[in-house]
């Protein structure tokens, strides 16, 4: 949208508009060269966020009871008029995102808008001023509040003038060329609540001077050449909720004082030169959410009391010379997202009270001398090998691409099969003895229909992108007459693609409650385990509103319609065979997987049949994986304690628990 206004004298309406405000409305073009001549009466005029271009023409000044000129986010470029210092009334100017350019030194615009008295919002940031600030920046109105100036390619220093705007609350300097120290007349600025000086060159101390703004809300001084210490006196900043003093050249021990300061937020003492140990008294931080102390050179054990920060959600102690265990109370940090101790001197196993923290996106202890069974449970499913090279003594799954651990060895699991087998054999013994006398009086009925058989050759081993749509297609909207069975937690039906083949599909009733978690666990056990005797994943499609798992078809059903059903008969040989096919299912669960998988409701409707009659243990929507004994994921509860499948021994010897 072009923004044409013309403006004409005998005009009555235009003459006595006092405010417009058309803001964010796509307005294109040049502001009127002369329309300051036709709005004397103008007070507020804002025009932000849209891609006006061109000049501020200097008969804006004609407008001489404007009290706001917001002109932020739009292309305006020149020189910042000087006419801007005619509006004596002004207390907002918002030029800020633009391309407006400072003028030679002595036509500068903190010269000429020391003229506006009333000024208390003053913002030229994001626009290439390309300029020493002058002397005259403390000649600015005694009543201004904030001064933004970040990204304007500022040079110089920091001049000590600043230190006469004494109503300032904000001051932004941030991401200049500014150089040399921070004067010491900011601590005069007692009612300064942000200062920002990050991303320049600063040189010298932190000042002490600085411990005199007690109002100060956010300290930003990161990204200088800063070094010496941490002022002791830091604790007189008692406001303070942000402190940025990362990537500079500070030396020394954190001071005590620090951590009394028990409202701080966030932290940020990364890439300097810190040195010591790291107090217990971190311990009283309890709403900080943010502490990143990597890139020092700090040293001794990480304090239990670190667990008491609750409300953490980053914390980094990364490339460091810290020693001695992760402490246990880690597992209290239940808020925690990021955790980085990567590159210490860290010994010790990773404690398993970590599967607690189940917002743990990023976890990083590489480069330490970590040992022991890497934790399973919780977070450390989505956790891949980066997160633990170079610690040589610690073991887990192939995945993180460490050595297998003792009790995961090939010759443990032997001796665990062994174990199992010695009570295992002696059972099926005595169900051999019991059911093939059994047999003589069980005779299949003479309308038995026989094994149905039906070719289904594909591969099913191999993942497939299957949209919704296709979905749909294949199971003809899911209608009833391909519905193969119901659960707790959704449907399964039938489907045949474009090219043939036949799947299963299980649509998730998002609707019931458990539903997502049911989901999760499924794919969370089938997206990694392989075995013949479990049943074949070949696809998720997962949105919003429509979850399914696409899986491989059973052409002959389930064991439950066999056991039960007036029409069909298992000979022994074939019930044998099924019960050595879930007894490997299950041993591979067991045994086989990097992580224990405890199936949880195990029954005949869960064991799944295909063309051969080979037995799929199917169904994984209630499986809890275990870590050790002593610990625990469980991603469902069983629905019913002590569950056994209905049935007498007669018809199946193996009892599925």
């Amino acid at each position: 949208m072009v923004l044409l206004v013309q403006f004409h004298s005998r005009s009555s309406i235009i003459s006595t508009i006092q405010t417009i405000c058309m803001g964010l409305s796509k307005f294109s073009g040049h502001l009127p060269s002369d329309m300051g001549f036709y709005l004397p009466k103008l007070k507020q005029l804002s025009l932000y966020g849209n891609k006006l271009s061109g000049i501020i023409p200097s008969s804006i000044s004609n407008a001489s009871q404007l009290t706001l000129l917001d002109l932020n986010g739009n292309s305006l470029s020149g020189i910042i008029p000087e006419a801007l210092g005619n509006l004596r009334l002004l207390q907002w100017l918002g030029l800020e995102f633009n391309n407006l350019t400072m003028g030679i030194q002595e036509l500068n615009p903190f010269s000429y808008l020391s003229n506006c008295k009333y000024l208390r919002f003053l913002a030229f940031a994001f626009n290439p001023l390309h300029n020493f600030l002058p002397n005259s920046i403390g000649n600015l109105s005694l009543s201004l509040e904030r001064l933004y100036l970040s990204s304007c390619h500022i040079k110089g220093s920091i001049l000590a003038e600043l230190g006469n705007l004494s109503s300032l609350i904000i001051l932004e300097l941030s991401n200049n060329k500014l150089k040399g120290p921070i004067p010491t007349t900011l601590g005069r600025l007692h009612m300064l609540q942000a200062l920002s000086l990050q991303a320049n060159e600063l040189e010298g101390h932190i000042l002490s001077d600085l411990c005199h703004l007690k109002s100060l809300y956010d300290l930003s001084i990161d990204s200088n050449k800063l070094f010496g210490h941490i002022p002791t006196c830091i604790s007189n900043l008692t406001f303070l909720r942000y402190l940025y003093l990362g990537f500079n050249q500070l030396t020394s021990m954190i001071p005590l004082s620090l951590w009394s300061l028990t409202n701080l937020l966030e932290v940020d003492l990364s890439s300097n030169s810190l040195t010591g140990l790291l107090s217990f008294e971190i311990g009283d931080m309890k709403v900080m959410r943010v502490l990143n102390l990597s890139r020092n050179q700090l040293s001794g054990d990480i304090p239990i009391t670190i667990g008491g920060l609750i409300d953490l959600t980053n914390l980094s102690l990364a490339i460091n010379q810290l020693e001695g265990s992760i402490p246990e109370s880690f597992g209290k940090l239940l808020s925690l997202e990021i955790l980085d101790l990567s590159c210490n001197n860290l010994s010790g196993r990773i404690p398993k009270s970590l599967e607690a923290l189940l917002y743990l996106k990023y976890l990083n202890v590489s480069f330490n001398n970590l040992r022991g069974k890497i934790p399973t449970g919780g977070p450390f499913v989505h956790f891949w090998s980066a997160s633990f090279i170079s610690n040589d003594a610690l073991c887990g799954a192939p995945r993180l691409q460490v050595p297998p651990c003792e009790e995961d060895s090939p010759k443990n699991k032997k001796l665990k099969v062994s174990h199992l087998m010695k009570y295992l054999l002696p059972a099926i013994g005595l169900a051999m003895l019991v059911v093939i006398p059994s047999l003589a009086y069980k005779i299949c009925k003479t309308e038995n229909l026989g094994l149905p058989l039906q070719a289904d050759l594909y591969n099913l081993t191999t993942w497939r992108r299957i949209s919704h749509q296709e979905l749909l297609l294949a199971t003809e909207r899911f209608n009833s007459s391909n519905l193969l069975g119901q659960g707790s937690f959704g449907s399964v039906y039938k489907g045949t693609l474009s090219d043939g083949m036949n799947i299963a599909v299980k649509v998730l009733n998002l609707q019931v409650e458990g539903a997502f978690k049911c989901f999760d666990a499924e794919c969370e056990v089938l997206r990694n385990a392989r075995h013949r005797n479990l049943v074949k994943i070949i696809s998720i499609c997962s949105n919003i509103d429509f979850k399914a798992l696409v899986l491989e078809y059973m052409p002959n059903e389930n064991l439950e319609k066999w056991l039960y059903s007036h029409d069909r008969c298992l000979n022994f040989l074939q019930r044998l065979n099924i019960m050595i096919d879930v007894a490997s299912a299950l041993e591979y669960l067991h045994y086989g997987f990097s992580t224990v998988i405890v199936h949880c409701d195990l029954k005949p409707s869960n064991v799944l049949l295909d063309v051969d009659m080979v037995a799929h243990v199917a169904d994984f929507g209630m499986a809890k994986l275990l870590g050790d004994e002593n610990s625990m994921m469980q991603t469902m509860t069983l629905t019913t304690l002590g569950y056994m499948a209905p049935g007498d021994f007669l018809n199946l010897p193996l009892k599925l628990s």
